[in-house]
């Protein structure tokens, strides 16, 4: 009977948290009561994997015009390319959602100029103004967003990002404007550009261009500007999909644009098994440090230094390595430890393994990856109780948490 009403609580846990799970996919809507614009505006903002445990860890924000329209297809993209592949840092996407196409088109619009709406005038000062005062120290004061951000814009709202550029370059760190609709009135963006080009001093930004196939939407004008005014802080790229249309551009242009943003982060394997782990370590440092994160050095990464001194049969020298590279990237530690507990089970015994990590449980008991590789020890070590007590600890946790499904899954699988 004991065992029976054990397994009814275990499913009982597992599937009440289906729910939280969804909900956590689509991110958290929130509304602000926006001064600048005179009406309430929704932001529906989505966090990196372990946000609710990595407490210390930093995240490049990316601003997302159009939200409720691009929403879905870039959250997953992103976590594709930042969660799962590390190949650019985990960051936080912040939905901009519109209010319909005639208010959006004229938000989107610079002003002094006529939206495709007839008789709507533009009012792109004031959305902009918005996202400064309002949206960004929103962001800053309630989420840990990194000094680094990324506005993105498709089509109108790629017209928006030139525009932001254009009027104050030093609001977002990056811009992203992908197939913008250059040709809005008359192309009036472009007299913009001859005018204000230069003008405006800032630090370093960048700016990233693509178009797809098509033919009218009046980019080349505004790269000429571009090319006949280069300026010692702002860089910039142009790149042609010629295979893709002006609604499938959109993912695939922004995932190459990231990808050059934060292109220092991924490092090949064939690139780490060159280096030795001191300059792997002292690398992400430096990009760190670039682009004012902190956040734990790619798990894959961690991974083969450590191999590495397994492989070059330095093993005794690991020790003070972990040490070392703790006190210098202090966000490491949990990827560190729950790595080296995983060779050390390997080349030596389960039980090594166990006290390294036990040794810093305290630290990390809202961590649901470290209390699974904990569970996992005490399951190769046969002690089944002691092994479900942490499978369940991270169940809990996952709740609390409101993890994605497939991380449900595993401890599901587990726990059954």
């Amino acid at each position: 009977m004991a065992v029976c009403i054990k397994i009814i609580f275990i499913l009982m846990l597992v599937i009440s948290q289906v729910s939280f799970a969804s909900i956590f996919d689509r991110g958290e809507r929130v509304t602000i009561n926006s001064s600048v614009l005179g009406e309430p505006r929704e932001l529906q903002i989505l966090l990196p994997e372990n946000y609710r445990s990595e407490l210390k860890n930093t995240y490049p924000v990316i601003y997302l015009l159009d939200g409720d329209y691009n929403f879905h297809g870039v959250s997953g993209m992103l976590d594709l390319l930042a969660n799962k592949g590390q190949l650019i840092p985990k960051v936080i996407l912040v939905g901009l959602a519109d209010q319909g196409t005639e208010k959006y088109r004229k938000y989107m619009t610079p002003n002094n100029s006529t939206s495709p709406i007839k008789n709507n005038t533009g009012s792109a000062k004031e959305f902009l103004a918005f996202l400064n005062e309002e949206v960004q120290p929103y962001i800053n004061k309630n989420y840990r967003a990194a000094k680094h951000s990324t506005l993105v814009g498709y089509s109108m709202g790629g017209l928006f990002v030139l525009n932001a550029l254009l009027e104050a370059p030093g609001s977002f760190n990056n811009y992203v404007a992908i197939s913008p609709s250059v040709w809005v009135a008359d192309s009036a963006i472009v007299d913009k550009a001859k005018e204000k080009l230069g003008k405006v001093a800032h630090e370093n930004i960048a700016l990233y261009l693509s178009l797809a196939d098509e033919m009218e939407m009046g980019q080349y004008a505004f790269i000429n500007q571009l090319d006949l005014k280069p300026l010692k802080n702002l860089q910039w790229r142009f790149k042609h999909y010629p295979d893709e249309n002006h609604n499938s551009v959109g993912q695939i242009a922004l995932r190459d644009s990231l990808k050059a943003i934060f292109k220092a982060w991924y490092l090949p394997e064939s690139v780490l098994e060159k280096n030795s782990p001191e300059q792997t370590v002292k690398h992400y440092q430096e990009i760190q440090n670039l682009f004012a994160i902190q956040q734990p050095i790619p798990s894959a990464v961690v991974h083969i230094f450590i191999r590495q001194h397994y492989r070059q049969k330095n093993a005794d020298a690991l020790p003070q390595f972990i040490s070392n590279t703790i006190n210098s990237s202090p966000a490491s530690k949990q990827v560190l430890l729950t790595k080296q507990a995983s060779f050390v089970s390997y080349y030596d015994s389960p039980e090594s393994a166990l006290a390294l990590l036990k040794t810093n449980e305290a630290e990390f008991v809202n961590n649901i990856d470290y209390l699974m590789a904990i569970a996992d020890l005490y399951q190769q070590l046969k002690d089944k109780e002691t092994s479900q007590q942490y499978y369940q600890k991270a169940m809990q946790l996952a709740k609390k948490q409101k993890v994605n499904q497939w991380q449900l899954n595993i401890i599901q699988a587990k726990l059954i």
